[in-house]
């Protein structure tokens, strides 16, 4: 029944990117009202899938790539929602969707069923409390990159004298800018928060509280990376076009470091079949 629920959700998530598209592309204002409620439904689907697979597969559903992709999907487009009560402008489920689409139509090519029971590492409470914090913090990142690169765009129109039906739809430059400033905080905190319980279990299990596993090692370097895009905006005062550009450059090593590292430098947080952790089967 999960993967019922989740294939649901990936066809409501399409289905809303393709309404905003034509939201987008033509002046049927009429399709973000739609777009809005396929997202709205698609979320709450989703959520039915996350719930289901926790209650009867007995272990919280973040011990595969398929179930960190699904969780990371869901935290974005809740962001979103949340976002949509202070921001009316639907201009943001026009990026968000897909990319929660893609991220899951993603996740379903890899592994999702447990064929032997969990090592018993991962039956630790930590585990929610870790990869919760960590994806929650990326999360922000993903939608303050979104933000960012409206900013770019809309100074890009303001700037050529497009004063047209996208400039009214993109949210003012201050008010991009100022989820850049609120939301760089908040998502480093949680990054922080996600490394340090990370630390702690690892400790707690083997331990130690830190091996240089590849993951590990690159996420100390997105926290530098945001550490030191943070210090330069409120040190040096960088904001604007800077700070959105950064913003980006920032979520292109989220990404990586979520998902490329697991791919192509293994280590104990990579999931899959060549895992000594996981032994899996295709969706």
């Amino acid at each position: 029944m999960d993967l019922f629920f989740f294939k649901i959700a990936i066809a409501l998530y399409l289905a809303a990117s393709v309404a905003y598209l034509v939201f987008l592309l033509t002046s049927s204002e009429g399709r973000a009202p739609i777009a809005f409620w396929c997202s709205v439904l698609g979320f709450s689907a989703h959520t039915l899938s996350i719930m289901h697979r926790a209650i009867f597969s007995k272990f919280f559903p973040l011990a595969t790539s398929f179930d960190a992709l699904s969780f990371f999907a869901w935290l974005i487009v809740g962001l979103f929602l949340v976002m949509r009560y202070r921001d009316p402008s639907p201009i943001f489920g026009s990026i968000v969707t897909p990319l929660a689409s893609v991220l899951m139509l993603f996740g379903s090519t890899l592994s999702y069923q447990i064929r032997e029971p969990l090592v018993p590492i991962l039956k630790s409470w930590w585990l929610p409390i870790h990869v919760s914090l960590a994806l929650l913090g990326n999360g922000i990142f993903a939608l303050i990159a979104v933000g960012g690169l409206m900013y770019i765009i809309q100074e890009r129109l303001i700037k050529t004298k497009k004063i047209g039906r996208y400039h009214r739809l993109l949210p003012s430059l201050e008010t991009l800018d100022s989820i850049n400033r609120r939301g760089l905080p908040l998502g480093f905190f949680f990054l922080t928060l996600g490394i340090i319980s990370g630390a702690l279990w690892a400790g707690s299990a083997w331990g130690f509280y830190w091996s240089w596993d590849p993951k590990e090692t690159w996420s100390l370097i997105t926290w530098f990376v945001y550490a030191a895009i943070i210090h330069q905006r409120i040190a040096l005062g960088w904001r604007g076009k800077r700070a959105a550009m950064l913003a980006i450059l920032g979520f292109v090593l989220v990404i990586f470091t979520f998902i490329g590292v697991s791919a192509l430098l293994g280590g104990h947080h990579a999931f899959g079949t060549t895992s000594p952790y996981m032994r899996t089967k295709g969706l």
